[in-house]
């Protein structure tokens, strides 16, 4: 028996482990601190901004790597002592102990579809990084499972420690042309991605400037060599929203590292989709691209095998996370995704938003800010069917025409918002901005072109060439930053987190069988927000377990009308009640996304 289990340890572990890349690691640099408390390190440097991280990544892939390690270790620490946390708390032990071999084995190829350079970027990080949990994976294992977390975690939605909420939470916009107050590409996203709140507190944004590739700059978290939301310096923005749909593939890249690949090469929309139509990924993503000097702006849905473009109507875009092309029509694991997730609610919601008059960046971020369902139906904070369910890990809006970025800052979308912009970053950087500028269009940077006018004491004319379009009256403030949400101007967010403590803590006295506590608990939460159909749902499940049938019924029916988001609570009460013939007539907009 011994002898059997080492030979399929000799067997099994040389067919799984990672190619490594034949590369020498860059000499370590020494680590210094400026006047201005910026750490830097051979090319690279790493500051904290108000409110978020600040990285610039400078060199070769190799150095990339090796000096992401070195300035960003001790967030990588954190990121990854809480991840361990949770996984030993999320998964039973023998599925802990599984579950490493089974994904290193269905898995063993996905390696084999990253691009060299981004091999040898993980690789040298994880030679640099001091390990501290080196089991089951070592780092670079652990590196590459990283960036496929999505990946994996969309193929396991399903099993009963895996949320399927997780699968369709992120919503976004775009709108073009006459769509928008000045003529610019504008585009918003949360991404939400409430599993680890570090990544919202100590959030990163990171400049790529990988040698020979075009400059990228990312909004994640630290130890992220891949892209959720980005845009390079050529004017193209990519971001991902997760979907599902049938088929499935092993063998391709994780999408994030994907969308770095888009960004590197791609100074136009076609480019980009050219790059993702060749490269099969692992699971299916809607992909929101849009090209900033001319404006255009499409939706891309990307299976693994398949993949459809979806156009703005009069200009305007809007995206969850269900598939609307009549590519992936009647598709079941699309169905699956609208069933368990709040997808097809907060997409109708932003339907109606963004049709509802032309946008601008200030607007944007007020859709994103929104906490009503569709058609404006009022919501207790943190329903999911809201655009902003307070879980977004980060918040965008761009103006890709004029490369600006606007990021949140903690808690969730109620921190400001603060202006980064890219070509001024490049500059800032040491790195030449004078290609990215010259493919500029017209109406854009205008701010720029009214203090050039100023300086030199001349009126600005009407469509000249040099000014890019602007008329003599402009007068353009610099970019801002946008002010905090109201939840945090008010000091309203703190009623809200005591509210989702009475609700955790209800949820968990009902683990615990202690229906009592986990009732007075429920009701707490409901008297901070009357229409909060957490509670009363968590209310209605006490009665039922105390054996007080009737009045579980009531507060189910109750649960109901008060919007509650699909998915396994929602066809949980749905199908008690059904059984007792109990089952009301709801009326709610996005059931018809279900038929």
């Amino acid at each position: 028996m011994g002898a059997a289990i080492l030979l399929s340890h000799a067997i099994f572990w040389p067919l799984v482990w990672p190619t490594t890349p034949d590369i020498e690691l860059p000499e370590a640099a020494p680590i210094t601190i400026d006047d201005n408390g910026i750490w830097r390190t051979a090319n690279s440097s790493l500051e904290r901004r108000d409110g978020y991280w600040f990285f610039v990544h400078r060199g070769n892939a190799a150095e990339l790597g090796a000096n992401h390690a070195a300035l960003g270790e001790f967030l990588v620490q954190r990121v990854e002592d809480a991840m361990f946390a949770e996984f030993k708390d999320l998964l039973p032990l023998p599925v802990q102990l599984l579950l490493p071999p089974v994904l290193l084995w269905q898995y063993r190829h996905m390696w084999d579809h990253l691009p060299q350079e981004q091999m040898e970027e993980l690789w040298s990080f994880a030679e640099t990084y001091a390990d501290r949990h080196s089991f089951p994976f070592n780092s670079y294992q652990r590196g590459l499972y990283y960036h496929a977390l999505h990946d994996i975690t969309q193929e396991l939605v399903g099993n009963p420690w895996v949320d399927p909420s997780i699968a369709g939470a992120c919503t976004g916009f775009a709108a073009t042309g006459k769509a928008t107050r000045d003529g610019h590409l504008i585009l918003g996203r949360n991404f939400d991605f409430e599993v680890f709140p570090l990544f919202d507190k100590e959030k990163v944004v990171h400049l790529f400037a990988r040698d020979g590739a075009i400059p990228v700059l990312s909004v994640s978290w630290m130890a992220m060599f891949g892209v959720v939301s980005g845009m390079n310096a050529e004017g193209v923005w990519v971001s991902l929203n997760a979907a599902r749909s049938e088929g499935r593939n092993r063998k391709g890249p994780p999408v994030a590292l994907l969308v770095r690949t888009i960004l590197e090469k791609a100074r136009t929309i076609d480019e980009a989709a050219s790059i993702l139509e060749a490269i099969d990924p692992l699971v299916t993503d809607i992909y929101l691209i849009g090209d900033g000097k001319t404006g255009e702006v499409a939706a891309f849905e990307r299976g693994t095998n398949r993949m459809a473009r979806r156009d703005p109507v009069d200009g305007k875009l809007s995206v969850s996370n269900h598939l609307l092309t009549d590519t992936f029509a009647g598709d079941e694991g699309d169905l699956g995704l609208r069933t368990h997730s709040s997808t097809l609610a907060r997409g109708l919601r932003m339907d109606q938003l963004v049709s509802a008059e032309p946008l601008s960046v200030e607007r944007g971020l007020a859709i994103l800010r929104d906490r009503l369902g569709p058609e404006g139906r009022p919501l207790a904070p943190g329903n999911r069917n809201a655009i902003d369910a307070l879980i977004a890990t980060h918040s965008v809006v761009a103006d890709v025409t004029d490369r600006l970025l606007w990021v949140s800052t903690a808690p969730q979308t109620q921190g400001p918002y603060r202006v980064i912009d890219l070509l001024e970053e490049l500059d800032r950087a040491g790195i030449d901005s004078r290609p990215y500028r010259a493919s500029l269009p017209e109406g854009s940077r205008a701010w720029e072109v009214d203090a050039l006018a100023q300086s030199d004491s001349q009126p600005v004319p009407a469509g000249d060439d040099g000014n890019r379009g602007l008329h003599e009256e402009s007068v353009s403030r610099q970019p801002q930053d946008l002010p905090p949400g109201s939840l945090a101007s008010t000091g309203e967010y703190e009623r809200v987190e005591r509210y989702r403590s009475f609700l955790a803590d209800a949820e968990n006295y009902l683990n615990d069988d202690k229906t009592g506590l986990a009732l007075d608990m429920a009701r707490r939460a409901e008297a901070l927000y009357p229409l909060s159909a957490e509670a009363t749902r968590l209310q209605g499940q006490a009665l039922r377990m105390e054996g007080r049938e009737k009045e579980a019924e009531q507060a189910f029916h109750r649960y109901l009308e008060q919007y509650p988001p699909f998915g396994p609570n929602y066809n949980k009460v749905v199908t008690w009640l059904e059984e007792r013939q109990a089952l009301p007539e709801v009326e709610r907009s996005d059931l018809d996304g279900l038929r």
